[in-house]
């Protein structure tokens, strides 16, 4: 009998040394994430409020990591907090293209003394060349964010055709002219251009389908060339005078 109280008595008394000693570990003051510790197992609370708990790091130092298992002890980053304030950047942010949507003009008109005023986005740099302004390249100030403005006078004497083009460092360009399908003239045609013609985005056009001569014949697409209709044709000729050749052998024989 005594020894069974005795039993319980010391039960009781472990049980009250446990229920003294786990409070013991809890760290009453806020703790940082991935600050040292002092024991293992010791537990926390950050200023947030998250549960934290003290585990050995990968650096084999005891430190303050998250109780719920997202943790990163001994990174460079524990938490996943970014003390440096970097811009991470959009995700799936569209490339930049540079297009003649990117290249605004204040008038299309080409004459002698008229005022062009071009505004581009362009997230680098711009420069504008021409042969039909005073001034070649033209001048080019920035605007704002990815925005650039520059204005020319034509001259009084203007190429034909009259060209322009906007390029955006890094990202192509656009070219302007008043004769979309000439070729460039910058020195001009005899005649010049005296005006009353408009800038147009160039776009080089390709021809589609087979090439006709006219009369009757097509010329071969790389060569530029006949020939091969032309050999088909005198290959008929030729089989046509051997056959006549063999039958008159024929009727020569028969006649002998």
């Amino acid at each position: 009998m005594r020894a069974s109280r005795l039993a319980a008595v010391g039960i009781a008394a472990g049980s009250m040394m446990l229920g003294m000693a786990a409070p013991a570990l809890a760290t009453p003051d806020p703790v940082t994430p991935g600050a040292f510790c002092d024991e293992a197992g010791a537990t926390g609370t950050s200023s947030t409020g998250k549960a934290m708990v003290c585990k050995t790091a990968a650096d084999g130092k005891l430190r303050w990591v998250s109780a719920d298992g997202n943790e990163n002890p001994g990174g460079e980053n524990p938490g996943g907090e970014n003390p440096g304030g970097e811009d991470p950047g959009t995700p799936n942010e569209p490339a930049f293209k540079f297009g003649p949507d990117k290249v605004k003009l204040s008038s299309l008109r080409v004459a002698p003394g008229y005022k062009t005023t071009f505004t581009v986005t362009c997230p680098t740099s711009v420069s504008i060349t021409s042969n039909g302004y005073t001034q070649n390249p033209l001048p080019v100030k920035k605007a704002g964010e990815n925005t650039w403005t520059a204005t020319g006078t034509f001259r009084k004497s203007l190429p034909n055709p009259t060209t322009a083009t906007v390029v955006c460092q890094d990202y192509g360009s656009v070219k302007f002219t008043t004769q979309p399908d000439k070729a460039d003239g910058n020195k001009g045609d005899k005649g010049g251009n005296k005006g009353g013609g408009t800038l147009t985005p160039k776009t080089p056009k390709i021809p589609t389908g087979r090439i006709d001569t006219g009369d009757g014949s097509m010329y071969m697409r790389d060569q530029n060339s006949p020939a091969p209709l032309l050999a088909a044709g005198w290959g008929a000729l030729m089989a046509a005078g051997l056959g006549a050749v063999v039958l008159r052998r024929r009727s020569a024989a028969e006649r002998s």
